[in-house]
């Protein structure tokens, strides 16, 4: 190309053009291009000839470009230069409005061509010459003359209006603007048109280059005239920067408006006004950037300027500041008000802040509105110090004094949310100015402080006061006078009030980090060991930071370290046993809490002088660390250091229950391998219930054996075990009170009565010792015991773990029975609807060693929620294989565990192995056959379908609809996905067969439905409607459509009974998204595209439909004969719809037709017309029809019609089309088209 370029300056500055217009799309051609001209001498004929040929080209050019124009496309090429190619007629470009707009023009005339090859061909030719006139104005020697070049840039500028090619936009305003920055002559002339392309296009695009383009051309806009009329466009635009993004978050961009700001006052009054609508929802960047610019504008304009900023803008933010109805809204303000008063150094700001907030704020403080105090009171503290710099010291003195004795006086207000403002505004006064206030007034306010606001009655108050401390303590200045005043606040340790303990906490490791503190001069040890002790986990942790330094350092040698871990014990062991609990979260290695580990079991089986609570704390903190390692490392680490017999001597050395359940959970996280040893204690201690149910100490205890007996599998024998005592006493009741029961009660009662000889004397049955006790005691004993079995068993059914692990067991087969779901999910309400002081032994893991608890509604609803999640997550396991490796990037959004351990697959093997069968002499390939296995996910889908109906309809479920209307959509897809698998196993039944299948299925459908209205129930017009209610729509609708292809023809008609009450529903689904607003963007409504949702086969099966009415139309013509098409129910059905359509609001005939467009549009993407065609014909004959005229309501469906005509009518001029698929997008323009006619 190189070589070429060269033989055309060697020839002519005409053929250079030529070459360059033919080599302007490639950046290779362009790069070549400006390398030659910039490469030509002072003395090279281009010099002198480029220019005036340059200029004719351009004249040329444009004047076949206007007459393209006016005669509908139809060019003469050689007009424009280029004699090799023939001319051909084009067509009028059509510029489509991004407003709703008819088909048609606006006066019903038909709508102006688009442009032809000719067209787009001249204005790349004008492109080209755009570029290589930029290249001679930018030439670095500067040899071309600009007078020879200011012609044709004049041409090309002034014509900029009538390009719509993007590129050759771009190149006449890169020329103007170059010119513009090389101050060529009259560049003044070169900027009212391409400035306001520039502008609109940095808006549109949003690239920081075309922000910093404009900031470098802002004086270019100083040059017109804003009062004129025809400016309007060009101030539209520059009062849009005031609310673009781009421009508040770039330097430049914020510049800019600063500057634009000061270029008109009208202009200015819109900015201001427009700024100030938008600080009530602005974002804290957004508010920010607002800040900088009114600041930036007022330092850098005239004083006419700077008045309107004072007096019409930042007082009625100072006013709005302090009358302002929410604390959102004045902090807000204040954010904005932050830009001048952030930069209180500048020369001005000090008085214009004095001048326009002291007349309101000193009375605003001494309203009795306490809203409007707490705004003056924080407004005050932005600007303290409030003083005229221009005021003499005695009047500033005055003045400083006044502020003092309000903030003082606001202290003791009524309002608690002042009193909190107030005590943390003077922390950060004293902090900021402490050099400067008065000693006398620094003691005074603290004296305050310390002795009043902390013990405040409101616990923000207090816990204000002690941030405020907190940050006070930032000043090394104040630490010597907090020295004296901190240990009057050790009471704060315990306040009543979590936050502030935690502050309290926080205060503690501030005070660590000052070297002439003493964390233990402001609180005892022993304050500090009991809140460790017993206090809740975010506070036991900060102490636990503030101990390790002292107790267990990391920087003394490990012996040391373990000597003053056990005189922590010695002095606390409830405290060292917590302390071990958080060491590793707040600084410790693992490496040296193994070693503790080690060296406090040592302790605990040497038991040399150890009392029995020492013990009982080292077995507790051993398991602590343990349970703090097995995170962090791996089991085996642990495993050598636990062995049975160790962990057996632990069980024996423990005296209390905590101790005991501490040592059953080092078992569970170190798992050794036998455990065998343990059986006899633990069951021992499971046994020996007497008073079991009000010692809410032990029931952590016992719930810890369940588990354990569970995991090893002994708890049947428990079960076994508490229930032959239960029978025991029962029987000697039944002695006692002489009661009838029938022999062979009686007769099993005995047979099941089998106890161990050491546990009878525990558990009331009759020996010899027992003889000489009264009847009376025997009695009581008994009635304790049975209690003691009765909570155990309770809690057995009560337990969250063990009901999740019950389940899973349940849903991990394909042969199960879905009562346990349905037991599972009925005590779930069961629950809810009890009332709020039922007391529950079931408790959170958190405050296991608590016992029972009052269940208040938030537990309730957690339970209920979590039973909720425990049935979704296990069914999505079932539903998974089938459905979910299919649609990965579908909707659906949950995740799977695709993985299962070896242990659950074994069990799968042996559960098909025990299932082992045949039916009606036929032999599958799976012991259970698949059809059976669909069924039986059906049956579970649908108890859990019916449970998640009723919860919703009590309106007792919290914000689960999202995860709920997944799982009703993929069992629709798991549903249409295992029919056909599930057709050909009952193939050779009769239809009966399907029965049990298709009534779950109806059930299922109906459950499905009645959420998907529940939801849209709780959405109104202005609300979001969750995306997944439209695809729950479509998929109910693609089952519907199934029913008849796998069921038949009787069963299928069955189901119009059951479907037609919920069609408004699912009509209302679908259309839901298009219902709560219209589309903003192009693409916004393509939620059922391949790429987003698979594509709804209801869509496919009516367009099958509309093309088979089609065919048997031309058929009847012709004679032929049209077999009948799939789906006649569905299309029944269908029917039905659009005569419910017909009848309701147009509204959601528009949200209806524009899915169905969107289906069009995949048509056309897809190439597939069949789809395209038939879903036109339903729209235009069957949901609107040919008389339709309404079209003003149809907003969304007229815009979507006007971007799908254009493009079927560029499809019909495709010429790769074969005749057929041609055909069909004729067929489907002429109903289009006939359509459009009725418009009016």
């Amino acid at each position: 190309m190189g070589k070429r370029l060269r033989s055309s300056v060697q020839s002519s500055a005409e053929e250079l053009l030529y070459s360059a217009a033919s080599k302007i799309s490639t950046k290779t051609g362009k790069s070549e291009i400006k390398n030659l001209i910039w490469s030509a001498g002072p003395s090279s004929d281009l010099v002198s000839s480029l220019p005036p040929a340059l200029h004719l080209t351009v004249c040329q050019a444009l004047e076949s470009f206007k007459q393209s124009l006016k005669n509908g496309g139809a060019v003469d090429a050689a007009s424009v230069g280029d004699t090799k190619s023939s001319p051909s007629p084009v067509l009028k470009k059509f510029r489509r409005s991004v407003r709703l707009k008819r088909l048609d023009g606006p006066d019903g005339e038909e709508p102006p061509p688009r442009p032809g090859s000719q067209t787009l061909d001249i204005q790349k030719k004008l492109r080209a010459y755009a570029y290589v006139a930029h290249i001679c104005v930018s030439h670095p020697k500067k040899l071309f003359s600009p007078s020879d070049l200011l012609p044709l840039v004049q041409i090309l500028h002034d014509n900029l209006v009538l390009f719509d090619d993007p590129s050759l936009l771009s190149e006449v305003a890169n020329l103007c603007e170059g010119w513009w920055k090389d101050n060529l002559p009259e560049r003044e002339n070169l900027i009212n048109q391409s400035l306001p392309f520039l502008l609109s296009k940095s808006l549109t695009y949003g690239k920081k280059t075309d922000v910093h383009r404009i900031f470098a051309l802002r004086e270019a806009f100083s040059l017109f005239d804003y009062e004129d009329e025809s400016i309007e466009d060009l101030r539209l635009l520059l009062v849009r920067c005031v609310i673009t993004p781009l421009y508040l978050k770039t330097k430049d961009g914020r510049s800019f408006i600063a500057f634009m700001l000061g270029l008109n006052g009208l202009l200015l009054k819109e900015s201001l006004a427009l700024i100030r609508s938008q600080i009530p929802f602005g974002k804290k960047s957004v508010l920010e950037g607002y800040a900088d610019i009114i600041f930036k504008a007022w330092r850098e304009s005239e004083a006419s300027v700077k008045e309107e900023i004072e007096d019409g803008f930042l007082q009625g933010l100072i006013d709005g500041a302090i009358h302002a109805q929410t604390k959102l809204f004045a902090a807000s303000i204040r954010r904005v008000l932050n830009g001048f008063i952030g930069h209180r150094t500048t020369p001005g700001v000090d008085k214009v802040l004095f001048r326009l907030a002291e007349p309101l704020l000193f009375r605003s403080l001494q309203v009795a509105n306490s809203n409007v105090r707490e705004n003056a009171l924080f407004l005050l503290l932005d600007l303290f110090p409030l003083e005229d710099p221009d005021a003499t010291k005695d009047i500033k003195d005055t003045l400083l004094e006044k502020q003092f004795f309000l903030l003082q006086k606001l202290l003791v207000d009524d309002c608690p949310e002042v009193r909190g403002v107030a005590v943390e505004g003077l922390c950060r006064i004293l902090n900021l100015f402490w050099e400067v206030i008065p000693s006398l007034t620094i003691t005074k306010i603290l004296g305050k402080i310390i002795d009043g606001m902390a013990i405040d009655m409101c616990n923000e108050v207090r816990l204000s006061t002690l941030n405020g401390i907190i940050y006070l303590l930032e000043n090394p200045q104040s630490h010597e006078i907090m020295k004296a005043l901190l240990p009057k606040l050790s009471h704060v340790l315990f306040d009543p009030s979590l936050s502030v303990r935690i502050a309290a906490a926080d205060l503690l490791l501030e005070v660590i980090n000052i070297r002439s503190f003493q964390f233990n001069k402001v609180v005892s040890l022993d304050s500090l060991f009991s809140s460790l002790a017993n206090d809740h986990e975010r506070v036991a942790r900060k102490i636990t930071r503030l101990l390790i330094p002292s107790y267990f350092p990391s920087n003394l040698d490990p012996k040391e370290a373990r000597s003053r871990f056990s005189a922590l014990m010695r002095r606390s062991p409830d405290a060292g046993a917590r302390f071990c609990e958080f060491a590793l979260s707040e600084g410790s290695s693992a490496k040296s809490l193994m070693e503790l580990l080690r060296f406090s079991l040592d302790l605990v089986l040497a038991a040399n002088g150890t009392s029995s609570d020492q013990i009982d704390g080292l077995i507790i903190a051993s398991a602590n660390i343990c349970s703090c390692l097995a995170a962090e490392l791996s089991n085996k680490a642990l495993t050598r250091i636990f062995s049975a017999d160790k962990v057996k001597s632990l069980l024996n050395a423990a005296t209390s229950s905590r101790a005991l359940t501490a040592v059953l959970s080092i078992a569970s996280i170190v798992s050794p391998n036998d455990l065998h040893g343990l059986h006899d204690q633990c069951l021992f201690l499971a046994l020996e219930c007497i008073g079991l149910s009000d010692d809410l100490e032990r029931h952590g205890l016992i719930r810890k054996i369940h588990r354990l007996f569970f995991s090893c599998g002994w708890l049947g024998e428990l079960i076994g075990k508490l229930s032959s005592i239960l029978q025991s006493i029962a029987s000697r009741f039944l002695v006692k009170f002489r009661l009838d029961l029938p022999p062979q009660v009686l007769q099993s009662i005995k047979k099941k009565i089998k106890l161990p000889v050491k546990s009878s004397p525990r558990f009331g049955v009759h020996t010899s010792k027992e003889s000489i006790k009264s009847d009376k005691s025997k009695t009581e004993k008994d009635l304790c015991l049975a209690a003691g079995i009765a909570w155990q068993l309770k809690d057995l059914l009560a337990d969250v773990y063990m009901r999740k692990v019950n389940i899973e067991m349940y849903l991990r087969y394909n042969s199960f029975d879905t009562s346990p779901i349905e037991a599972l999910a009925t005590l779930a309400v069961y629950v809810h609807l009890q009332k709020d002081d039922l007391v529950m032994n079931e408790v959170p893991e958190s405050n296991a060693d608590d016992g029972s608890w009052c269940m208040n509604s938030h537990v309730k609803e957690t339970i209920l929620s979590n039973t909720l999640n425990h049935l979704l997550h296990n069914a999505e396991k079932i539903l998974s294989k089938a459905v979910y490796t299919e649609s990965k990037a579908t909707h659906s959004g949950i995740k799977l565990d695709m993985e299962m351990s070896q242990s659950v697959r074994t069990r799968h093997k042996a559960a098909a192995a025990s299932a082992s069968n045949q039916t009606d002499g036929c032999e599958f390939k799976l012991d259970i056959p698949e059809a059976k296995g669909i069924e039986n996910v059906m049956k579970m889908c649908t108890s859990i379908l019916r449970f998640i109906s009723d919860i919703k309809t009590m309106n007792i479920v919290g914000q689960n609809d999202i995860s709920c209307l997944r799982f009703a959509s993929a069992y629709a897809r798991y549903v249409l996905s295992s029919m056909g698998g599930y057709r050909r196993e009952v193939l050779s039944f009769k239809e009966d067969d399907l029965k049990e299948a298709f009534y779950c299925l109806k059930s299922s459908f109906t459950y499905a439905a009645k959420l998907l209205h529940l939801v849209l129930q709780c959405s109104s017009e202005f609300s979001t409607v969750p995306i997944e209610a439209f695809y729950l729509s479509n998929d109910l609708l693609d089952l519907i459509t199934a029913i008849e292809p796998y069921f038949g023809i009787k069963l299928a008609f069955q189901m119009v009974s059951v479907v037609k009450p919920w069609l408004p529903v699912l009509i209302l689904g679908v259309g839901c998204n298009q219902l709560i607003k219209s589309r903003e963007q192009d693409g916004e409504s393509k939620i059922i595209g391949p790429s987003r949702h698979h594509f709804p086969t209801w869509l496919a099966v009516l367009s099958k439909a509309e093309l088979h009415e089609i065919s048997k139309v031309s058929a009847e013509e012709n004679d032929d004969q049209i077999s009948e098409p799939e789906g006649s129910v569905f299309t029944k059905l269908i029917w039905m719809a659009v005569v419910m359509l017909k009848k309701g609001s147009l509204r959601i005939v528009d949200a209806i037709g524009c899915v169905i467009l969107v289906g069009v549009d995949v048509g056309l993407d897809t190439k597939d017309f069949g789809l395209l065609l038939g879903l036109v014909h339903f729209i235009c004959v069957k949901l609107l029809g040919k008389e339709f005229t309404s079209w003003n309501e149809l907003e969304q469906m007229t815009s979507y019609l006007q971007e799908i005509y254009p493009r079927i009518e560029n499809e019909i001029a495709n010429p790769s089309l074969s005749d057929d698929e041609r055909k069909m997008l004729e067929t489907a323009k002429t109903l289009l088209t006939s359509l459009c006619l009725n418009r009016g």
